[in-house]
């Protein structure tokens, strides 16, 4: 009982605390790791509690499990460092985290997938009765006054600018624009963003999980910023942002200039010093931390039984 409630009271904390990272000033001079941050404290938030379930119904599987007699003794040893069977209010409560949470998660995580995945498949039949292939950028143009670029990820990805888009951006904005778009479908950004929806879906009003979806949309955008920054200089990837900012895209689609634009923009003019590499360690540690904790807790009830004169067999 010691564990569940232990992985519950860390549960509790990752949720309580975790939106703080929103107000953490290295995120944006480490947007990779920032994103591994979130996907770590909302993973490790769903573990815990799944965790915490599992370990509620350890005593029962245990003494339940018929290992016969001459691993009666080592089971009754596992139980009882896990804590008593006799209550089934535990037991109720360990099959709603350990059964009833990952199945509704993975629903919420295959209903986002399937999803995305019909929507993508509309807008590429959308896209090819209007867009005309441009094979000197390697890009599909629609014929459209209004400035905006986007690509859709997925098997068949693609890079869509309009006519607009050409008549207003210089030749180094539009190698920016499009090595941003390009960013996004090699790193698959997408399933960084749908991973984070899935969890807003599956818990719609847990605000760790709402922010690090927003989060996760803005810090993948400074990464494909960085990735254009890389191509050309600075001040023209963030001229065709500003040049793009009123720009509408499909929903299905990753767009150049919808997140985050005043904070991208600013962060390509006055670059920010990188962060220091001891602290990224420092930083990146305290991830496995995070992730490895949990674990640790469930199941060092188990090692210390499995290491006692009983289950020495």
């Amino acid at each position: 009982m010691s564990a569940s409630l232990a992985l519950a009271a860390i549960g509790v904390a990752i949720l309580v605390l975790g939106p703080r990272l929103v107000d953490a000033g290295w995120t944006a001079q480490a947007p990779r790791l920032a994103i591994l941050a979130w996907q770590a404290l909302t993973f490790t938030a769903v573990a815990t509690f799944v965790l915490a379930g599992v370990t509620l119904l350890i005593p029962i599987t245990t003494l339940a499990g018929g290992l016969g007699r001459v691993f009666h003794a080592c089971a009754e040893s596992v139980a009882n460092a896990y804590g008593s069977a006799e209550f089934p209010s535990g037991a109720l409560v360990g099959i709603l985290l350990a059964g009833l949470m990952p199945l509704w998660v993975l629903s919420c995580v295959t209903w986002e997938l399937v999803s995305g995945w019909l929507r993508r498949r509309e807008l590429h039949r959308s896209i090819d009765m209007v867009a005309e292939p441009d094979r000197g950028l390697g890009v599909l143009v629609v014929d459209a006054s209004a400035p905006a670029a986007f690509c859709v990820p997925g098997r068949t990805s693609r890079i869509v600018v309009t006519t607009g888009t050409l008549d207003a951006l210089s030749h180094d904005e539009l190698r920016g624009v499009l090595a941003h778009e390009a960013a996004h479908l090699r790193a698959r950004h997408n399933l960084a963003v749908t991973m984070s929806q899935a969890l807003v879906r599956a818990f719609p009003r847990v605000r760790l999980f709402r922010a690090a979806s927003a989060q996760t949309r803005q810090l993948i955008e400074l990464l494909a910023d960085d990735a254009a920054a890389a191509s050309v200089d600075r001040v023209s990837v963030a001229s065709a942002i500003v040049s793009l900012a009123e720009m509408r895209a499909p929903a299905a689609a990753m767009a150049m200039a919808q997140e985050g634009a005043v904070l991208r923009v600013s962060r390509l003019l006055q670059p920010l010093t990188p962060i220091d590499p001891w602290r990224h360690r420092l930083l990146a540690g305290g991830l496995w931390g995070v992730l490895l904790t949990p674990v640790l807790i469930a199941g060092l009830p188990t090692l210390s039984a499995a290491l006692s004169d009983l289950c020495n067999i």
